[in-house]
């Protein structure tokens, strides 16, 4: 015969041990499930044109990001590339990419939404109510996508 006392008190210890499995796993699962490091980034990515011809390309290696800001002239096919630009970066808890200029001054954020094999996805708040979003895709070598992409 087993006394209602005892039941009990076993389901609470259960109901706590389950409660303290919950939150250790969900802790777990949030902080590596989603979170991207630098080793994700790692190689040479070339952004899919804007509208105005704009088509970086940024290599990632270590911890230092290298911007190739490429201008399309989508009629001719050339393009021309500004003066690169480096900066040293992080990963925050948040999955954004935190850029710092090599005096270690803060620069800009970027959200990571997603990260395959050959696709990054970056988006960067304009002003309060504007995100911008930037599709990109890695490549081998630094070849600009000057194709203008149809919508």
């Amino acid at each position: 015969m087993i006394k209602s006392g005892h039941i009990i008190m076993k389901l609470t210890l259960l109901k706590k041990s389950l409660t303290s499995f919950l939150l250790v796993s969900m802790s777990m699962f949030s902080a590596n499930s989603f979170g991207y490091t630098p080793k994700d980034l790692q190689g040479i990515w070339a952004m899919h044109p804007l509208n105005n011809g704009i088509a970086n390309l940024v290599e990632f290696s270590g911890n230092t990001a290298t911007l190739h800001p490429v201008q399309c002239d989508f009629e001719t096919g050339l393009y021309t590339v500004d003066s690169i630009e480096k900066s040293n970066f992080k990963i925050n808890k948040q999955n954004q990419i935190e850029l710092y200029n090599e005096q270690g001054e803060f620069e800009q954020t970027l959200r990571i939404i997603s990260i395959t094999n050959n696709q990054l996805v970056l988006e960067e708040a304009a002003s309060d109510t504007i995100m911008l979003k930037f599709h990109y895709n890695k490549i081998n070598k630094l070849t600009p996508n000057c194709i203008k992409y149809k919508k």
